[in-house]
């Protein structure tokens, strides 16, 4: 377990020292995320879970009298299922068999009009878990096989419709690998996650771009570390609330659009600062929903 220890600290002692390498430009923005978490029971060691993430967003540092309000643009929805299978205690294999994303970008940031992005993940993933006392200990190992979609401008009413065509190029296919490792902690006299259990999440999670259509200047992807409060309520309905603080520190492509081509250029990268402020809602067993009682 030491040897564990000492590994993820190392590991996150080279991602952060990479993350605040200041040879490039940076911005700076606050942002707002939730995420429903849905579980059940599939039979014996198989498990499903559905995803969903809604983010918000206020404009970047370096536009012109941009707003720091962390509610005015929207950034992303994530739809992601995914089929897990524990093999015991301490080991679990897991697969999105596909996702999906559509990201936002103001207008203010682009041309005047807001743009969209559509993206389709699949993602094979293992966690392993380890038990120090009354602390939970999660390694995560992710990859994602990306299908980046063409940015276009949003010419909907709403950002729930999704009437465009996309279109997928042969070089927005990517790949990206995440590691994260998480520690929970319940507080007071609990030993475990009951009901009526306070307890802290801290976890911090690197990315890493592979595959012949990521540039050499985008292998570092960015790097999360988040601490949150958790709640256990006493409910007959198994669920878990989470709300914190995160700090994403990311490598951000920066573009100008060419008015000619009526196209957006890509003419560099910086680096994004990002405030969070996160919420999970988690439903630890949603097939008792239906159960007879």
């Amino acid at each position: 377990m030491k040897k564990i220890i000492f590994s993820l600290l190392t590991i996150l002692s080279i991602t952060s020292a990479m993350a605040q390498t200041p040879q490039r430009e940076s911005f700076k923005r606050n942002s707002f995320w939730t995420e429903t978490v849905i579980n059940g029971v599939i039979k014996d060691k198989w498990r499903w879970q559905l995803d969903y993430q809604y983010r918000r967003m206020s404009d970047a540092s370096d536009v012109a009298n941009g707003s720091k309000n962390l509610f005015k643009n929207a950034f992303q929805h994530v739809y992601r299922p995914w089929i897990h299978y524990q093999m015991n205690d301490n080991v679990r294999f897991s697969i999105s068999p596909l996702g999906f994303w559509e990201t936002f970008t103001p207008g203010v940031e682009a041309s005047g009009i807001r743009k969209i992005q559509p993206e389709y993940r699949i993602c094979p993933q293992l966690t392993l878990t380890n038990k120090i006392g009354r602390v939970t200990i999660d390694q995560r190992y992710r990859y994602e096989f990306r299908y980046l979609g063409k940015k276009v401008d949003d010419l909907k009413n709403s950002e729930y419709a999704y009437s465009e065509g996309y279109t997928f190029p042969s070089d927005g296919q990517k790949g990206r690998a995440r590691y994260f490792v998480r520690a929970i902690v319940p507080l007071g006299k609990h030993q475990k996650l009951e009901a009526k259990t306070f307890y802290i999440i801290a976890w911090n999670e690197a990315f890493l771009g592979t595959g012949k259509n990521t540039n050499n200047d985008k292998i570092w992807d960015q790097n999360r570390t988040f601490c949150l409060l958790g709640y256990k309520p006493d409910m007959k309905f198994p669920m878990r609330f989470e709300l914190g603080y995160g700090r994403q520190v990311a490598n951000r492509v920066s573009s100008s659009y060419n008015t000619t081509t009526n196209q957006l250029v890509e003419t560099g990268h910086k680096i994004e600062v990002n405030n969070l402020f996160q919420v999970y809602v988690i439903f630890e067993n949603f097939n008792k929903l239906f159960s007879k009682k």
